[in-house]
Order: structure tokens, then sequence, then C-alpha cells
């Protein structure tokens, strides 16, 4: 394993499960080599979720490192303490700029791959993270990705990351919306979708605008079956800036998008104070 040098800048692939981490593996590896970055495998041994010990964790990842033959720089963590506080320091703790996880959708148990507690520690987090709904997912594909856009003001960084698999992994990217009957929304959808346009012309991507006429039923959902159907792996979202009543009594969409059924992979962005700027 070749010294850190310039890898300063780290994919996690977080193993909330030591005996289910291929999927979470394989993905990982594809966006380090797209990326260009250094791998750390990660597992939090918190009490909370498990008793794994950090020493019984780091003898497995110790094992699962070793296997690793597609990278270069690749190398294992494992921490004990609070989930959400350690994932929610990742940027800074291990310089990570995405995290690869997987959920179990059927868990009705505390453990840290259950859909609503990961969704939980991960809320707040400032890095991307991409999310398999299904552990038996063998591979990943760049070739063609899905870009959600709504009104949301905070669309930039989500738009940003879809330039990267334009520009590294030469996907092609389908940005997918719908209209608004509110004048306001979609003023500031036409604000977003024009400063997408305007970056993805700019770096010569290639891709193209869909527009859904279904505009009572949330995008994000829209764009899962639509990928689906046209044989597409991977959306790129955004998750809900302000709870309100209705995320009390519903639940985040968010939950219904990592748990999908139709096996699509999901990479989710949080809206940051710091990126506040309207895509104009």
């Amino acid at each position: 394993m070749e010294t850190k040098k310039n890898k300063d800048q780290f994919v996690i692939a977080y193993l909330p499960n030591l005996d289910k981490y291929q999927a979470i593996l394989s993905s990982a590896i594809s966006f380090a080599k797209m990326l260009n970055k250094g791998l750390i495998l990660l597992h939090i041994s918190d009490k909370a979720y498990t008793d794994i010990s950090t020493e019984d964790a780091e003898l497995k990842l110790q094992e699962i490192n070793n296997s690793i033959t597609e990278i270069s720089f690749h190398s294992y963590c494992a921490i004990e303490g609070n989930s959400k506080e350690i994932l929610n320091s990742i940027p800074h703790l291990l310089s990570g700029v995405l995290l690869v996880t997987s959920v179990d959708r059927n868990s009705k148990t505390m453990t840290a791959d259950n859909p609503k507690i990961l969704l939980n520690n991960l809320y707040t987090s400032r890095i991307a993270y991409f999310v398999l709904p299904n552990q038996e997912i063998s591979s990943i594909s760049f070739e063609k990705v899905i870009l959600t856009i709504d009104n949301m003001r905070e669309s930039k960084e989500k738009s940003l990351w879809a330039s990267y698999f334009g520009r590294f992994a030469k996907s092609n990217l389908i940005v997918f919306y719908h209209t608004y009957k509110d004048q306001f929304y979609r003023h500031q959808l036409h604000f977003n979708i024009r400063f997408v346009v305007k970056m993805f012309d700019n770096f010569q991507l290639s891709y193209r605008l869909h527009l859904s006429q279904n505009s009572k039923t949330f995008v994000d959902y829209q764009a899962i079956d639509y990928a689906k159907q046209e044989n597409i792996n991977l959306i790129i979202c955004q998750t809900t800036k302000n709870k309100d009543w209705t995320n009390k009594i519903f639940g985040l969409k968010e939950l219904k998008t990592i748990t999908n059924h139709q096996d699509i992979p999901v990479l989710f962005v949080n809206p940051r104070e710091d990126l506040f700027i309207l895509c104009e």
C-alpha cells in the first residue's frame, strides 16, 4: 500500500454491519476511482446499536482492507462512540468527501443500518452520503445519472455533485423536474434550471432536461420509478431543510426514498447554510 502523498481526501465506506459489506465496498471503490480519492473503511462501535468492540471490528476491517486490489490507497478505522456525533465529524475527522453505506429496509430493531436510525444520524451531516437500499446490489454504473431539481433555493451543491459525474465519469445526466401551479415556486424552479444548464454547458457535459407531467407526486419518488424504467441506477437528491408538523406525522420523505423497492441507490446532499445561494 503506497504512502498517503496527495490522497488527502477520502471516500468513506461506512460498514454498520460487518457481516454485510460487499455492496458498500464495491460502490465505495467505484466512487474512489471516479473521484481519484483514497478509501477508508469505517465501523462505529456504538453501544446503542452493537456490542462489537473496536478490537474485534478492527480485525474484520483489516481482513476486508487486505482484500482490496482495485485502488492504491486504502485504510480502515474502528471508532467507539456516538454514531451521530462521529458521522457528523467525518469531513474533519477523516477528511471525508463522500460516505457510502446501505440500509436494511426490513430492520425493525435498533441497529445502525435501520433506515430511520441511519437517516437520523446522517441528517445534519455536512458530507454527501450515498445509500444503497439493498445489500444484494452487486455493482453500480455511472453511465446515466438522474439529478432531481425542484424549487429549493439550496440546490447549488447538489448540481455541483451532478457535474462531477459528467466531468469525471462522462455520465449522461438527466435533469428531472416537474412544474408548479404556484407562480413563486415556478420562478424559483426556473432559476435553478437556468443555473444547472449554465454550469453543465460550461463544463460541456452530456445532459438533457426531462419535464414530468405529474406535478402532484414528490419529484424524487417519480425519479426513482423513471430510473427503474430507463435502467438508470443512481439518482441525486437533496434532503428537506426545514422539518415541519407534516414530517412529524408522516415522517421524512427521504425515508421512503432510501428504502425504495425499485432498488435505486440515492446520493443525498444536505442543505448547508454556508452555501445558501440563489441559483441565478
